[in-house]
């Protein structure tokens, strides 16, 4: 049963609303004022929010913020006078308005609606489990550039989890109702990838048999997201930047624009800004891209959610197997806390898919993979290689006063190696020039 907050100082109207919401099955909660909507929204948990636009205490759209962080969908209620301020409300977050006096059947397709929405943007969240502070930063980051216009990149590890955090930002965004298309740039032949992002004529080139809409026309009022796109040719990388830039397209072998309206969310595990600076990725595609930016720490570095969602693939893999979960000693989860999981969360499901299904449900230690079995953390000899590569590096540096030409020649390696491990071992490159 869906639950309606309705926000509104006239008694009237929240006596005829709560008659209609409840014989159509919803339950009802009122409040009268602003003070009395926080306190229930508090305490109370809900789906969708009637709210006035004028309140005895305030501004209902006041209450947005507040609500969206709970994932619930706000419906203004505005008088003739307060339309202009309802359509503002939206365009900031509001899932709509609906005007007085209430078209009863308006009123009960657009709650209804709002209830679906709800539903999806909260299935999208539940499919990311975490228990880091870290995590929670990604997701309130992710809310909060959803609504907006711009293009956003999406920075992590293979295996972080970027395209579940696309799949968020798509629930809140203002095209969560149109369709929500995933391509992976480096799965595209470069012969066939304009065609693939722009879509073709018949006979534009050998092979073109027919008509092909493209990814772009495809996640029209809606979601278009571009994994790997460090890896996207680079001669057709103008033609990105421009589809972005005019909103429009220009399918192979026609001459024709075609407007398209696409929320663009693109994700790699590349340093972009170092592929610029080698001419392997754009400069003015890269500025375009970058200026919303979300990094998705690796699991190593959020340590606190590998309970949780060791716990979770657990019981996944023992429900789809057909086995009862039964919570395994604490020896185990300890071990998964030592282990650093360079396949990040992608790395420990298939570790706990295999733990089920060679225990047969039973969930053992010994049926952990054999590298996280015999990981012996910071005192392994992979670990004290890594510790004498980093000091190595920063005595380089330091010789060098920070100079990176001079520092790849003396260390022999190529600039892009030597900034993955400035990366890896977390060496802040501006803190050595300018030593004397």
């Amino acid at each position: 049963m869906a639950k309606v907050l309705i926000v509104d100082d006239e008694k009237g109207i929240r006596e005829v609303l709560t008659s209609i919401l409840s014989k159509k099955g919803y339950e009802v909660l009122v409040a009268s004022n602003l003070k009395e909507a926080k306190e229930i929204i508090s305490s109370k948990e809900m789906d969708v929010a009637l709210v006035d636009m004028l309140l005895p205490d305030g501004d209902g759209r006041d209450l947005i913020p507040l609500l969206k962080r709970n994932v619930v969908n706000v419906i203004m209620i505005s008088g003739h006078a307060s339309i202009s301020s309802a359509v503002e409300a939206v365009k900031t977050g509001a899932y709509d308005f609906i005007e007085k006096p209430f078209d009863r059947e308006k009123l009960l397709i657009t709650l209804q609606n709002a209830c679906n929405e709800t539903s999806l943007k909260r299935e999208s969240r539940d499919e990311i489990v975490y228990d880091s502070k870290q995590m929670e930063a990604v997701l309130n980051l992710s809310e909060k550039v959803a609504r907006g216009s711009e293009p956003i990149l999406i920075f992590g590890e293979t295996g972080t989890g970027k395209e579940l955090i696309a799949k968020f930002i798509h629930s809140l965004s203002k095209n969560s109702r149109g369709p929500f298309v995933a391509v992976n740039c480096s799965a595209i032949p470069d012969e066939l990838a304009e065609s693939e992002l722009f879509g073709h004529k018949k006979g534009a080139f050998t092979g073109a048999v027919e008509e092909r809409k493209g990814k772009f026309l495809s996640a029209d009022s809606g979601t278009l997201f571009l994994d790997e796109i460090g890896d996207l040719n680079i001669s057709l990388q103008p033609k990105l930047l421009r589809a972005i830039e005019e909103s429009s397209i220009i399918p192979v072998g026609s001459d024709k624009e075609i407007k398209v309206n696409v929320k663009l969310i693109a994700a790699t595990n590349k340093n972009l800004e170092e592929m610029v600076l080698e001419n392997k990725f754009r400069k003015d595609l890269f500025y375009r891209l970058n200026g919303i930016k979300i990094e998705i720490p690796p699991l190593r570095e959020r340590k606190e959610d590998i309970y949780i969602l060791a716990k979770h693939f657990l019981k996944e893999s023992c429900k789809r197997e057909g086995f009862i979960y039964e919570e395994p000693e604490e020896e185990f989860f300890e071990k998964l806390r030592n282990y650093p999981f360079k396949g990040n969360v992608r790395e420990l499901k298939r570790a706990m898919a295999r733990v089920v299904l060679l225990g047969e449900g039973k969930i053992s230690l010994e049926n952990l993979p054999q590298e996280i079995i015999f990981y012996e953390g910071k005192n392994s000899l992979k670990d004290l290689k890594e510790e004498g590569e980093s000091q190595k590096i920063i005595e380089v540096l330091k010789t060098n006063r920070g100079n990176v030409r001079k520092s790849c020649e003396e260390l022999k390696i190529s600039r892009s190696t030597f900034y993955e491990k400035l990366k890896l071992y977390k060496i802040n490159l501006n803190s050595f020039r300018g030593l004397k």
